[in-house]
């Protein structure tokens, strides 16, 4: 039977023999045809495709979760070995984007140079609900609603930090399987209450699993709290956290999801069940 299969090509985390870094990329294969979330921070993660079988230049699509360079870095490379596909993105990823710490220089995080200019060409702008193919749906424009803890904190738009960047392109894909819906973060900026508030709109009542990262590396304890009652609201069966959720984090998920937490790791793949 024809299952849904999940590839983990880049991470900050890596099985042996792969490569990490601070960066997230996944590989979705359903029914013959290939998606791609995101494009790690370089091109590191089309060695690990290599090594899992898997051939990111032939995907049918791109969708990126949001204009940062960990995860639109890659690009430039991905386009250089064929990828001729489109890049599926709320039109924001591509403003100027700064971090801004206390006692730190400005960096720039957006995606530049030759990525953003691949980005450009191949973007397929998306507002609201975009079905990619029948059992894969992109959501963007995630409300932010009072009290619900957001990951924005030191981001803007301007080397000064006169303009706050709340990250309004940050988005995430639905699958739809046979086992429940499956829910894929690339940062999760919006808070993950705010990003699973957004699945209710769009239809979802109970979450079979959770994948991606949740921005919670750096968190609060009450953002973390927060967390945990929002997978706890929708019956998450399984919880694969990656990238920037962070150590501390994924272990107060796993004790409060005992047997269901599922740590991401470069290398990894992951299958569920057939698409809808």
């Amino acid at each position: 039977m024809t299952t849904v299969s999940l590839h983990v090509l880049s991470d900050n985390r890596a099985l042996p023999g792969f490569f990490s870094e601070w960066g997230f990329a996944l590989a979705l294969e359903a029914r013959g045809e290939t998606w791609l979330w995101d494009a790690g921070a370089g091109p590191a993660f089309l060695d690990n495709a290599k090594r899992l079988g898997v051939h990111p230049e032939s995907a049918r699509g791109l969708a990126l979760s949001h204009g940062h360079f960990d995860h639109g870095g890659g690009l430039e490379a991905l386009c250089a070995a064929g990828f001729d596909g489109p890049v599926h993105a709320h039109p924001e990823c591509l403003r100027e984007r700064w971090a801004l710490r206390p006692g730190e220089e400005p960096e720039s995080i957006g995606i530049s140079g030759k990525s953003a200019v691949r980005l450009a060409r191949r973007l397929a702008p998306v507002h609201g609900n975009q079905e990619l193919t029948p059992w894969l749906e992109m959501l963007t424009d995630i409300e932010r609603l009072p009290g619900n803890p957001q990951s924005v904190q030191n981001f803007f738009l301007d080397a000064r930090g006169r303009e706050p960047d709340d990250v309004p392109d940050d988005a995430l894909l639905l699958l739809r399987t046979a086992a429940g819906p499956v829910a894929v973060l690339g940062c999760c900026h919006s808070g993950l209450a705010n990003s699973l508030s957004r699945l209710r709109r769009a239809g979802v009542g109970r979450l079979y699993a959770l994948v991606g990262g949740m921005h919670l590396y750096q968190a609060a304890p009450d953002a973390v709290d927060a967390a945990v009652s929002a997978l706890a609201e929708l019956g998450v069966e399984r919880i694969l956290p990656g990238h920037c959720t962070g150590d501390a984090a994924t272990g107060i998920l796993s004790r409060a999801f005992p047997g269901r937490v599922e740590p991401l790791a470069a290398g990894m793949s992951v299958r569920f069940g057939a698409p809808l």
